[in-house]
This record gives C-alpha cells, structure tokens and sequence, in this order.
C-alpha cells in the first residue's frame, strides 16, 4: 500500500491552509490492476464546493497516479498498478491505495481523501511449486486404492481468478484424479504390473476460472516397485547329452538356465540337485549353484554305468522350485577318425564360394557336418581368427553348424577370406581337427565416385584461346571393373563457355573471356561410375579470370567544360575529372598529367586545380589537355580536353575617355538654343556584360546659376535645358558620374566637366589656372571624385600696367601646370593602356576638328 510522506510540499500546504477555512471529504474510484498509462480513473471535481476556478495537487506526488491541476481529472502512469504486488496476500480481496488531493481556490481549500480500489484480473496463471511429484506403488496393489497427493497448485489472483480446478491428462487411464475440497488423490483404476510396466507419467493440470482462464502443470512419475510374483521356469527342461568316457576333467558338459522375471533380489536363482540323484552321480558331475553349469568332476570310471539322469531344482525365494532333467549318455571311444565337412550353398569356384559383398548379416553361406560317432572332437567346434563369419549350431542335429556371416562384407577392403573351422580333440587337447572353406567376395556397386577435394578454384587468363586447357579433374571410384570406370560431365546447368572430356576429366574453354563481362564462373562437375544402378559425386570448380590491360582509362564525357570565376584563390579547385578504367588492380589503377604544362593549372589525382591568378579580362578561355593512363604493363592511355570559362566580375570601374581630363573645357556661345547638345562624356568598361554596361548621371552643377545643364544616361551627350540669357555667362563646372551595372556592387568614375558661356575667351591662360589651381583629385573605393572649382561669373577688365604683372604671373603659373597636367595625364594613360586589350573599343563621339580649334 502506498504511504504519505513526509515533504517540504506538505509543510508549504499546512502554511497555506491557515489562511483558508479547512474541511476533508473522502472520495472513493475502482480501477482494473495493470491499465496503460493515461487511464482515466475518475474526476475530483464533483467534490468541489466554488464555481470559481480550483488548482488540485496529490500530496505528497505519486509514481501511480497522475491529477489534472485544472480539471481534476485522475489517471494512471506509466508505472503499472499491480495488485498482488501492492497488497499482502492476506487483503488481496480487499486491495486499496489510500492518497490526499489538496484542492483550492482563491476563496476555499479542503483536502480530499481518495481510497482507489484496485480490482484483480486474471494475469497470473496457477503454478506447481514442485514441477515434477513422484509417487511409489506396489504392482500387487488392489484396484480402488487411493493414493494421495500433497502438492496443490497456487494462484496469487483473488476471486474467480484464484479458484482452481484440477484435471489429469494420462495415456492409459490407469490411474484417475480425486479431487475433494482439501486433498488431491490418485486411484488405481487397473492392476499393476512391475515386469510389463515399471513407470507411469501423467501430466496434473490446474487451471483457473479466469476469462480467459490460464493454467499450469506438474508432472506425475507413478513408479512400480517389483513384489515376488514370479517363480523360476528352465528354458529347456529335458535335455540329453553324449559324453565321450574319455572327456577331460572339468570340462563343461552342459550349462541350465532359468529366468525369473522379477527384479532385484525377488530374481535371484540357487540350482541345486533333486534327493532322487544318486550320489555317484552328484560326486561325477559338479552343479555351480549360481550358474547352473554342469562339469565333469571326475575320470569316467571303466565300470561307469553309460547312463545317468540328474534331476535339478531351480529354486527363488518364496516360490516352488522348477525342475529340469539331463540325461547323459556315456559313449566309449571309438577308433573311427572323425572329420568336418562344409557344404556350400551358393556358387562355388575355383577358388571358393563367391559371396556379394552386400549380403545381409546372418546370411547363410555354408553348412558344416561333423562326422564323429566316437565324439572325439570337442563341442562347440570354433572359427580360427577374428573375420566376419560366425558358426551356429543347427536346431535339428547338434553335429551341424550353419555358417552365416556376422558382421558387413566389404569388397574394397577384402576380397577373400580363407575360413578356418577348429575344433579341440576331446582326450587330447593336442590334437586339434580342422575344416577350411574359401570365400571369394564380389564387387556391388556401393561406392560413389569421390573427388579429392568437393570444391576446387582455379584462375585463367582473360582473353585466351578457346580451347585452353584449364583444369584436369580426377575422381576415384573404390569399386572394381565396370563399376569403377568413371565418366566426366557437368551437371543440372550446362555451361556453354566450358568442355569437359567424359574420359579423362579434362576441362577446357569454349570462349574467349572478358573479365570485364564476367568475373567468375560457378561449374557442378560430376563424376559417373558404369555401375547399375550407377552413382556418382559432384565437385564444384570455381574458375577466377584474372584481369589483363585490355581496357584503357574512359572519360566520363568526350568533353570536360568547367566555369570558374576570376577571382578563384590560387590552389582552389576548378573541377573533378570522372575517368574509370573497367580492368582490375595495377591495370585499373587511373594517374592524370596535363599535357600542355604552361597553363596556370595542375592535376591533384583527379582534381584540377588553380595555381595561378586569373583575369577574365586578359584571358576568358583556357583549353587543357589531360591525358589519364593505368598502371599496367604495357600502360594504356586516353587524353581529353577540357575546357576552362573564367567568369567575369566586377573589377573594373568604367574608364573616362571623353574628356580626357578634369582641366579641359568647352565653350558655349550665349546664343545656343535650348535642348542643343554642348558636349559629350564618353567611358567605357573592360567587364563583361551587365559589369561593363555603362549608364551617365549629373552628379551636381556648379556655376552663376545652377541646373542650367542636363545629361542622358545612355548615350553621355550634355544638353543645355533652356536658353541662356546674359546673366548665365560664366564657367560651368558639371560633375557626371559614369556607373556600371555590376553585382553585387556597382563601380563608378565622377568626372568634372568645364564649360563656359561666352562668346569668346579673351584670357585664356589665366582660365586655364584657376581651372588648375582648384582642382583636387582624391581616390576612394576606386571612384574618382573631383571637387569643384570656385564659380567663375564674369571676365575682369584689368589696365594695360596691371595685365602685364598679371599676364607674367599666370604664364609661369600655366607653365607649371601644365608640366604637372602633362606628367599626370601620361601618367593615367599609361595605366590605361595596360589594361586595353580589345581592339574594338571605340570613341563614338567625334568631334569637328574646326570647333576645337575655336575653343582652344
């Protein structure tokens, strides 16, 4: 049963309860033991006494149940309820689990008190504590007794699932159950019989009235123990013997036999002689009392009578004694040379009697007759030596032995026995007499073909001749003559890359193998002797074709292209080349080189790699050749070519070719209409496509009055927006900013572009010097910015004094700047040049000789 325990949960809860008005109810919830997890048992919230919303909690936790802290629901866990487990065996009928739920609201709180009752099912079946009962039983017990049983079974269910009932499952019905309210019993239905049957087993089954009921076993060993109702009885009663007068002291003369067919001590025979036997008698002939052998005891007296009867007692314990009578007839000796003759029965040859090898045991071969009226040999007569063959003595004459073979015959390990037949002289055991018979063995087909090994593996090379010879089976046949004569051919499947010789075993090749078609071959050989019915042996030849370099490397494609970007780091990979060679080992093994070498790449195995820099711009197309060739002897090889795109990106800001500088400038005349075009800014890309589409943008206007200029963003022509009135004289400065289109960032070029409107210049150089003089060029993330010159409104008028110092003044200035113009111009165009490749990059502005002229 599940106990509270003490936690800091419940001291929490006592604080918490002496701020709410305490109360206990008890609720009550049966539920079947062994439920899955997530069972509902049943709800708490039935109990509750607020409308307003209720938080439940077990106290303490438990590993069985699980509560719902909203909706007060209860339900099993993952630990299964076991009620023979949680209650002791003396309250199984009664099995309950006592818990306390804590249930509050903001208003109220009471503990609940909760007793789950826990129903039983029918999950144990009956069980024997002892698996095996014995049980002993005289054979002469009567019918009807009762033998009880101490061994019940037991079931930890309660209920109908505890109630048991007993039934005995028996072959013979010897023996029934009893089964009353305190004691199962057996009762002998039948009379027992030690000799006929010593040991009984039925099976005691108890099962229970569960649904579905379940049930266990025991299993009954009923032994029969042996009484005494059995009495000795001789096998053979009368007997009569011829005794040579001349036999030797303590021969055996003959041997009594008795049997009692009880056990143990209730079979024990003592034979004895009759009071009737003369003692003449008892003193000639000696009976072994536990043996029953008869011996001569002593030289036959010449005055002997010839004939004497023994009367011998078989006696058991408890029982008449049986009695048997031997007569012995006492035969002088006679001079009459005795003999051993065999008469055969099957063929007989020069050189015996044949016998087929597969003959069964005991199988007659010849009689033996001895012909010995004196009884000068000794019985029984004897086979010399340890061979398969066996004497045994007719029924009908006790001078007639049958001779029959004794154990198997096998023609491949003998083919001829020589039987040698002794018997011992009865007055001399010097003089031995003797029969001798040849037995010629003949062959059966009982031998089946055997290779030396039952699975052979053999190799050959691809690409040989048909005809090959391959392998030279051999199988050997223990049989003779036809029987031994073997014949080669395959088995169920006939392989038609193979030949195999019937004669000799030698198997060759058809065909021409490809080892890159077939590795190997699986061939069944079977071996076939001439016998009838004929038997044969199988093995199986592995054939392995070994791997030439008949195949050279194949790529995967007749062309490899690869697009690579131009900013690859140097050692960074281009492309894997797919090359395969079928052949096998060293002759499958693929190398690549480059042939042309010049080339900023190299092959790693089968990897290209970069181990230069590229520039799109200078080269977009590479075309390699790889050559790939085995390792095998000779080598074989392929080439491929390779293809290398380098992609472009953008790395190059548009170049400014019109104007070709910051410091040049045009001139308007004032009357200029609106919408003319007064110049052109022109700059072309060394990218590729969208890298090296350029688009034009007024990047801002300085000047007497602003916004007097526009630009067109395709084609870079400058156009006057309105028309110019006298006020607007004066130099322009108009910033234009060339952008290309790249990804992911677009580069740009600002370039200044000077233009005044006048109608003539009338101080040129002193222009030019204030063009100069506020002209700066900084550099930053590869776009060039210009600052603006300071606005020029209006051309002074100056004295003829004063121009002269002025006019010396700015001719020095023009002449240093225009040493530092020149030095910065050749300068950028030398950069320029460098990084001009095609010739198609073209001016498209072009200009009338005549108006530069005007305006220089």
């Amino acid at each position: 049963m599940e106990r509270i325990q003490i936690c800091p949960t419940i001291l929490f809860i006592f604080y918490t309860l002496l701020e709410f008005t305490a109360s206990a109810s008890e609720l009550t919830f049966y539920i079947p033991e062994e439920q899955n997890e997530g069972t509902y048992i049943g709800s708490l919230k039935t109990n509750s006494l607020e409308s307003s919303p209720l938080q439940y909690k077990l106290l303490p936790p438990s590993i069985y149940f699980h509560l719902d802290k909203q909706t007060g629901d209860l339900y099993t866990t993952a630990f299964k309820l076991d009620r023979e487990h949680l209650c002791p065996q003396d309250t199984l009928n009664q099995c309950f689990v006592e818990i306390d739920a804590f249930v509050s609201s903001q208003e109220h709180s009471e503990i609940a008190k909760i007793k789950i009752f826990i129903l039983d099912i029918n999950d144990h079946a009956p069980f024997f504590t002892d698996r095996i009962i014995t049980i002993s039983v005289q054979e002469d017990t009567a019918v009807g007794t009762i033998f009880p049983i101490d061994h019940s079974a037991s079931d930890p269910d309660a209920g109908q699932n505890s109630i048991l009932l007993y039934h005995l499952n028996s072959i013979d019905n010897v023996f029934t159950l009893g089964n009353n309210s305190q004691l199962l019993s057996l009762t002998l239905q039948q009379p027992l019989d030690h000799e006929s049957k010593s040991e009984y087993y039925m099976d005691l089954i108890a099962s229970d009235k569960g649904q579905p009921p379940l049930s266990g076993s025991a299993l009954i060993i009923v032994q029969i123990t042996d009484v005494n109702d059995n009495c000795p009885v001789f096998l053979t009663s009368n007997m009569f013997i011829i005794l040579q007068r001349n036999s030797s002291v303590n021969s055996t003369v003959t041997q009594l036999e008795a049997v009692d067919e009880d056990t143990g001590e209730n079979s024990i025979i003592q034979y004895v002689y009759s009071n009737r036997v003369p003692a003449e008698s008892k003193k000639l002939f000696h009976l072994e009392s536990m043996t029953g052998i008869l011996r001569l005891a002593a030289p036959i007296p010449e005055d002997s009578p010839n004939n004497h009867k023994l009367t011998v007692l078989a006696i058991g314990p408890g029982c008449a004694p049986a009695v048997a009578t031997v007569k012995l007839a006492i035969q002088e000796l006679k001079r009459k040379e005795p003999r051993m003759e065999f008469r055969v029965i099957g063929a007989q040859g020069e050189e015996g009697v044949s016998v087929k090898e597969d003959v069964p045991i005991n199988t007659i071969i010849a009689i033996l007759e001895i012909k010995d009226t004196d009884y000068s040999i000794l019985r029984p007569v004897y086979i010399n030596g340890t061979i398969p063959f066996a004497l045994k003595v007719s029924e009908n004459s006790p001078d007639t032995y049958l001779l029959l073979t004794s154990g198997i015959l096998d023609f491949e390990l003998e083919q001829k026995y020589t039987i040698q037949v002794l018997g011992n002289a009865t007055f001399d055991n010097l003089i031995v007499y003797q029969a001798s018979l040849n037995v010629k063995l003949e062959d059966v087909n009982d031998n089946a073909p055997q290779f030396p090994q039952s699975v052979l593996e053999v190799s050959v090379e691809e690409n040989n001749s048909p005809g090959a010879v391959i392998l030279e089976l051999s199988a050997f046949d223990r049989d003779s003559g036809s029987n031994g004569i073997i014949d080669y051919s395959f088995g169920a499947e006939l392989p038609m890359e193979f030949f195999i010789d019937a004669s000799h075993g030698i198997l060759t090749a058809s065909v021409s193998f490809d080892r890159e078609q077939k590795t190997s071959y699986t061939v069944i050989v079977l071996a076939s002797d001439h016998g009838s019915p004929a038997q044969n042996g199988s093995c199986t030849v592995i054939i392995t074709i070994l791997d030439q370099n008949d195949n050279m490397p194949i790529f995967l494609t007749n062309e490899f292209t690869f697009s690579v970007p131009e900013n690859l780091s140097r050692h960074g990979t281009v492309g894997i080349i797919n090359v395969t060679d079928a052949d096998s080992g060293l002759n499958g093994e693929i190398s690549l080189s480059m042939l042309n070498t010049t080339m900023p790449f190299s092959v790693d195995k089968n990897i290209i790699l970069l181990e230069g820099y590229l520039d799109y711009e200078s080269e977009y197309k590479y075309e390699l050749w790889i050559e790939a060739h085995d390792k095998g002897n000779p080598p074989l090889s392929s080439t491929v070519k390779v293809n290398i795109m380098v992609l472009d990106m953008n790395d190059n800001a548009p170049l400014i070719l019109l104007p070709d500088s910051n410091f040049s400038y045009v001139l308007v005349p004032p009357d200029t209409l609106k919408g003319s075009s007064v110049t052109k800014v022109h700059a072309v890309d060394y990218d590729a496509g969208m890298n090296g589409a350029i688009q034009y943008s007024g990047f801002g206007e300085l000047g007497p009055l602003g916004d007097l200029f526009t630009i067109d963003n395709i084609t870079g022509n400058i156009t006057l927006k309105e028309s110019i009135i006298t006020h607007h004289c004066g130099l322009y400065q108009f910033m234009v900013k060339a952008s290309d289109q790249g990804y992911p960032e677009a580069l740009s070029t600002i370039v200044r572009i000077n233009i005044l409107l006048n109608h003539s210049i009338s101080n040129r150089s002193y222009l030019e010097s204030l063009i100069m003089a506020k002209t700066e060029v900084p550099i930053e993330n590869q776009v060039i910015l210009l600052s603006p010159c300071t606005q020029y409104h209006k051309m002074a008028h100056f004295s003829w004094s004063l121009n002269v110092l002025i006019f010396l003044g700015v001719v020095i200035l023009c002449i240093l700047f225009c040493v530092m113009g020149t030095l910065l111009l050749f300068c950028r165009r030398k950069g320029n040049l460098k990084r001009r490749k095609k010739a198609e990059v073209q001016i498209p502005l072009k200009l009338n000789a005549d108006y530069w002229d005007s305006i220089k």
